[in-house]
C-alpha cells in the first residue's frame, strides 16, 4: 500500500478544555441547519467515575456516538469467544475506508490487557469530545486527518478482568507472529491504515503511583531513525513536562534490557517497525480510577496537540521511512539487529545483513496470514521455493520472522547472500541440512553427517559445472532421504526432497511439460490418427524410436501380426540398464501410441506416449539397481494386442524379475468433470505400483482427494497383471466412478480429442508423480553406498 500522504502546513488553535458532561454542543457539519445533539456519556461518567463502563455500555455508547456527522464505527474482527472488536472513525465520513487509508490518520488503541481499563475510558471520552466539538481548530485538523480508535482490543480479557485473552495469551507479546484473533485484527488495522502515530494505552496494575503515569517510545534498533527520534521527542520534549504541569508525576517506562526493551513482539516496537510514530502510556493501576483516566486524558490531548503542531514533519518522516528502509534492505547499507535497544547495546548483529530469504512452500504455509498482515512482497522462484527480498519496506520484520538468529522467528528460512538470481542451489541444500539439524530434525548425528557429506558433494559438482554428476548424485540424495525417512521429521524429509527436485528442475532434469506437449503436438497434429497397422502408426513408431535414440538409448522395434496376418504393428522399446547389478528386477513404464481411426488421439493416447518419452529423458542418468524398460505399445485399440504380444514373449526368468508396470493412458484431459486420477489395478487391490504412487503423492504434497485406487482392466496393464506382475493404469476419470466402469471425457474416441483439450497442468501432475514413484523404486541405495558416493 502506498505511503503517500497529503501534507499541508497549518497553524494550530489551542486545544482547550474538551470535557463534556451534560451541556449541548453544536455539531460541526457540512449541512446547514444541522440539529443540536447532546453528546453521549460513558457508563463510567454516569457512575461518578467510580466503576468502569461495561462492554454492553460501550456498544450503546458507540451507537449514540455515530449520530455525529463526524463519527462511525465498524467491526474489524472477533475475539476468541466471538465478541466484536470495534474500530471507530472520527473525521470526514464522506471518505471511503480506502481514502482514509491513503490519507493521514492517527490511532488510539486501548485495553490490550483486559485488566488495564483506564486507557479505554480515555479512548471513549476523547472520541466523543472530537466527534461533538465545535472548536474550529479541531474541525480543521479533522478535515486533514482521521482519528481512529480501537477502544477495547481485548474484550474477552476485559470481561474477565484479566491481562490475557481467552486463550490465556498476552496479546502484547503476539504482534510478530500474530497467533491470536485479536492481534490479527489489530495487525489488519495497522497494515490497512498505516497510522502516522499510534497511542497504545496501558496501566501498571500493581503500581500505586510515583510516578502517576509513565511513557515510552519504540526502542527497536531496526526502526527508521527519524521515526524513532520523533517518537522520543514526543515523550522527552512534550509529555514529561506538560503532563507534570497538569499535576501528575511522570516518568520513563521500563529498564534497559528488561521491560521497555526493543522486543519486536510488543506493539510499542512494532508500531515503529511499521514506520509510524508510537507512544506507550502506563498509568498507576492502584490509584483511584478518576485520577488514572484524567492522566490518560491529559496525555492524549497533549499528544493530539503534538500531532497537529508537527503535522508536516511527521508526514514527511512516515512517508520517507518505508522507502529508506527498503533501500537499506536492498543495499545492506545498515546492520540488522536481533536484540538490543536504543539504550542497550546489541549482542546479535548481522553486518552486512542477508539480501533475502528462500522459503519452502511449507514454510510459506506456516507463515500464512503473517505474509498478508505485513504486506510482505514474495516471489515464487521455483516449484517449491519462494523468495523474500530484504529490499522492501517491511524488511524491518523479515529476519525477525525467518532468520535462525532471531529470538522469536516463526520459520528457519534459507538466508541468501546473493539475490541476483534467487533459486535453490546445492550449497543452499547443504545449508538447509545444517538449519534442520539445529532444529533437531534428525534422530542421530550420523544422519546429519551423511546428508551433510552428500550435499557438500552436490555443491562441489555444481560449482565445477558437472551437471551430469550433479543429477546423478541429487537423485542419490533423494534415495538417501528415503532410507532415512523414518529417522527425521516429516517436514524435514519433504522439504529436502522437494528442494532437491527444484535443484534438478533448474537444470531441466525434471518432467518438462513443454517438451511433452511438443510430442503430443507431433503425434496428434503432424501425424494425426494412428490406426493399428496403418502407415501413420509406423510413422509414429519411427518418431518415438528416434526420440529414444536421441536421448542415448539403445532401442528396438518388436514387430507382430494383427488382423489375422493381414497387417503388422510394432512396439517401440528403450531399455535403461541397471548399475552393476546382475539379473536386476525390471520396471516397465508403458503407454500405447495408436488411436482409433476417427480421432487424432491427443489424450488417447499421445498424452501417455509423450509422458514416457519425457520420463525416459529425465530418468536416463538416475542411479538404478533395477532395469527400466520404456515401451510404446502399438495396436492397443484393437484389443491390447501390442502389450499381449510383448508379455507373451517374456521368458519365465524375466517375469520372475519383473517388479512393476506403470501404464499411462489418457493422462491429460482438460475436461473439468474428470478431475480425479484413478490409479487402476485389474483386481482393485493395492500393489507395489499403488504403494509407490501414494508415497510419491505424499512427497509432492498432493491432495489425497485428487487420486484414488480403482478397479478396471481395458488397457495395457492387463497382460502384466495376468502374468503375475504388479501393474496399474493411470487415467483421469470422474470422482465416484464405480469399480469396473470407465467415465472418461465426452470426446473420448471422437474427432474432438485434440490438443486444445489437453491440460498441461494435469500432464505435469502425472509426470511428476511417475518420476518420483519410479525413481524411488529403482534407486534403492543403502546407507553405505550413499555415503561412499558422497
Amino acid at each position: 500500500m502506498s505511503r503517500s500522504k497529503y501534507i499541508q502546513k497549518r497553524s494550530w488553535l489551542a486545544l482547550g478544555a474538551l470535557l463534556f458532561a451534560t451541556s449541548s454542543i453544536q455539531v460541526a457539519s457540512a449541512d446547514e441547519g444541522s440539529a443540536t445533539l447532546a453528546p453521549p456519556t460513558t457508563g463510567f461518567e454516569d457512575r461518578n467515575q467510580e466503576h468502569w463502563s461495561t462492554f454492553d455500555e460501550e456498544i450503546n455508547f458507540l451507537n449514540e456516538l455515530s449520530e455525529s456527522d463526524l463519527a462511525s464505527y465498524s467491526e474489524v474482527g472477533q475475539t476468541v469467544e466471538g465478541r466484536p472488536i470495534h474500530l471507530v472513525r472520527i473525521g470526514d465520513q464522506t471518505l471511503t475506508d480506502e481514502e482514509v487509508a491513503e490519507g493521514r490518520n492517527m490511532l488510539v488503541v486501548a485495553t490490550q490487557h483486559g485488566n488495564e481499563p483506564a486507557g479505554r475510558e480515555m479512548a471513549l471520552q476523547f472520541m466523543r469530545d472530537l466527534a461533538f466539538t465545535d472548536d474550529e481548530g479541531i474541525l480543521e485538523q479533522l478535515e486533514e486527518s482521521t482519528v481512529l480508535f480501537v477502544p477495547t482490543a481485548n474484550p474477552d480479557g476485559f470481561i474477565r478482568d484479566q491481562r490475557a485473552n481467552a486463550n490465556n495469551v498476552d496479546m502484547n507479546r503476539d504482534h510478530l507472529v500474530l497467533q491470536q484473533p485479536e492481534t490479527r485484527a489489530l495487525a489488519e488495522v495497522l497494515d490497512t491504515y498505516q497510522p502516522d502515530l499510534t497511542v497504545d494505552a496501558h496501566e501498571r496494575p500493581r503500581a500505586y503511583g510515583n510516578p502517576d503515569i509513565e511513557f515510552l517510545w519504540p526502542r527497536n534498533l531496526n526502526i527508521d531513525e527519524d521515526i524513532r527520534a520523533l517518537s522520543e521527542s514526543l515523550v522527552e520534549d512534550v509529555l514529561i513536562d506538560d503532563i507534570a504541569e497538569q499535576g501528575f508525576t511522570t516518568g520513563i517506562y521500563g529498564t534497559p534490557g528488561g521491560a521497555g526493551n526493543g522486543d519486536e513482539r510488543i506493539s510499542r516496537n512494532m508500531l515503529g517497525l511499521r514506520h509510524g510514530l508510537g507512544l506507550l502510556t502506563e498509568t498507576a493501576g492502584m490509584q483511584e480510577p478518576v485520577k488514572r483516566v484524567d492522566a490518560q486524558m491529559a496525555t492524549i490531548e497533549a499528544t493530539f496537540d503534538f500531532y497537529t503542531e508537527q503535522f508536516e514533519e511527521i508526514g514527511e518522516a512516515v512517508q520517507a521511512a518505508p522507502e529508506k528502509r527498503a533501500q537499506d534492505g536492498a543495499t545492506g547499507a545498515t546492520p540488522f539487529y536481533f536484540d538490543g535497544a536504543d539504550n542497550w547495546d546489541p549482542t546479535i548483529v548481522q553486518d552486512p545483513h542477508y539480501c533475502g530469504y528462500l522459503l519452502h512452500e511449507q514454510q510459506v504455509d506456516e507463515l500464512g496470514h503473517i505474509v498478508d498482515a505485513f504486506s510482505l512482497e514474495t516471489e515464487k522462484v521455483s516449484t517449491y521455493g519462494t523468495f523474500v527480498s530484504m529490499g522492501q519496506p517491511m524488511m524491518t520484520v523479515i529476519p525477525k520472522l525467518m532468520d535462525s538468529d532471531a529470538l522469536y522467528n516463526e520459520v528457519n528460512a534459507l538466508p541468501l547472500s546473493s539475490c541476483e538470481q534467487p533459486r535453490v542451489t546445492a550449497s543452499h541444500l547443504n545449508d538447509f541440512v545444517d538449519i534442520l539439524d539445529e532444529e533437531g530434525a534428525f534422530s542421530t548425528t550420523a544422519i546429519h553427517r551423511a546428508l551433510d557429506l552428500h550435499t557438500t558433494t552436490l555443491a562441489h559438482f555444481e560449482n565445477r559445472g558437472q551437471e551430469d554428476r550433479l543429477l546423478e548424485h541429487t537423485r542419490g540424495f533423494q534415495a538417501l532421504l528415503n532410507r532415512y525417512q523414518d529417522q527425521m521429521t516429516d517436514e524435514a524429509y519433504s522439504m529436502l526432497y522437494t528442494f532437491a527436485y527444484d535443484l534438478m528442475d533448474y537444470y531441466e532434469l525434471v518432467f518438462d511439460v513443454d517438451r511433452a506437449m511438443g510430442h503430443i503436438s507431433h503425434l496428434s497434429e503432424t501425424i494425426g490418427p494412428r490406426v493399428a497397422g496403418a502407415d501413420s502408426e509406423r510413422e509414429a513408431a519411427a518418431y518415438i524410436e528416434r526420440e529414444f535414440e536421441r536421448l542415448g538409448y539403445e532401442t528396438e522395434q518388436h514387430l507382430f501380426d494383427i488382423r489375422n496376418g493381414q497387417a503388422e504393428s510394432q512396439n517401440v522399446i528403450a531399455v535403461k540398464e541397471a548399475d552393476g547389478v546382475e539379473n536386476p528386477e525390471i520396471v516397465y513404464v508403458t503407454a500405447h501410441y495408436d488411436s482409433v481411426s476417427v480421432s487424432p488421439g491427443a489424450n488417447d493416447n499421445a498424452s501417455g506416449t509423450a509422458a514416457i518419452i519425457e520420463l525416459a529423458r529425465i530418468l536416463e542418468d538416475v542411479p538404478s539397481e533395477k532395469e527400466v524398460r520404456f515401451i510404446a505399445f502399438g495396436a492397443e485399440e484393437i484389443g491390447l494386442v501390442g502389450a499381449r504380444e510383448y508379455v507373451a514373449q517374456l521368458s519365465e526368468e524375466e517375469i520372475d524379475r519383473s517388479a512393476a508396470n506403470y501404464n499411462l493412458d489418457m493422462i491429460a484431459t482438460n475436461y473439468e468433470t474428470t478431475s480425479q486420477m484413478h490409479i487402476t489395478t485389474v483386481d482393485g487391490e493395492e500393489n507395489a505400483v499403488w504403494d509407490s504412487s501414494v508415497h510419491a503423492a505424499e512427497v509432492l504434497g498432493y491432495n489425497h482427494n485428487d487420486y484414488t485406487l480403482h478397479q478396471l482392466g481395458r488397457s495395457d496393464h492387463v497382460p502384466f497383471h495376468d502374468a503375475g506382475i504388479d501393474a496399474a493404469l493411470y487415467i483421469w476419470m470422474e470422482p465416484g466412478t464405480p469399480p469396473g466402469a470407465a467415465r472418461p471425457e465426452p470426446w473420448y474416441h471422437t474427432p474432438e480429442d485434440t490438443i486444445d483439450r489437453i491440460s498441461p497442468e494435469r500432464l505435469q501432475w502425472v509426470g511428476d508423480l511417475i518420476d518420483v514413484a519410479v525413481t524411488d523404486l529403482i534407486s534403492q541405495e543403502d546407507i553405505e553406498a550413499a555415503e561412499d558416493a558422497a
